[in-house]
């Protein structure tokens, strides 16, 4: 690969002027250059997406992940450079951060369910100690008499009818 580029850039050196220089620019600097500068952000992350499940194919199944990869590589290539590529991983920061936000509420959820069980026992024991602590009022002694005791107002509703 490197002597091959070396002989590019010789081709180019010796021959820049002529026909074949000029082909040659036009078909090894000017197309890539402006396919390069066609390339959005999403495309760009895509094809570094394509690298990187070429480089961890390669490293975990060795040949056969080269062999792999040789063969989804050029379909891959068109997916990622005919699509929009920023759409998709749209939808995966949005499914991602959906993600977090329903586990912080699921997190909120419980700290207030275990706050109100904690107000609830503390309640409890609460009303536990200040029931032990309570003095009642004292009652008037009973008379050892199963009768009850006439009232003043019928002591005088008597001394009137006699």
């Amino acid at each position: 690969m490197l002597l091959l580029s070396v002989l590019i850039v010789l081709g180019l050196t010796l021959a820049d002027d002529g026909v074949v220089g000029t082909a040659l620019r036009k078909w090894l600097v000017e197309t890539p250059a402006r396919f390069l500068a066609g390339l959005s952000r999403g495309r760009t992350l895509g094809l570094g997406l394509v690298i990187l499940l070429g480089v961890a194919a390669v490293m975990l199944f060795e040949t056969e992940g080269v062999r792999l990869f040789s063969m989804a590589a050029p379909d891959m290539v068109a997916w990622v450079l005919m699509f929009d590529v920023t759409v998709i991983f749209d939808i995966v920061v949005l499914a991602v951060s959906l993600r977090a936000v329903a586990g912080w509420r699921r997190i909120i959820r419980r700290r207030d369910l275990m706050q109100g069980l904690a107000q609830r026992l503390i309640g409890r024991i609460k009303g536990a100690r200040s029931r032990g602590r309570r003095v009642g009022k004292p009652r008037p002694p009973r008379s050892p008499s199963g009768d009850p005791e006439p009232d003043s107002a019928y002591a005088f509703a008597q001394y009137y009818v006699a």
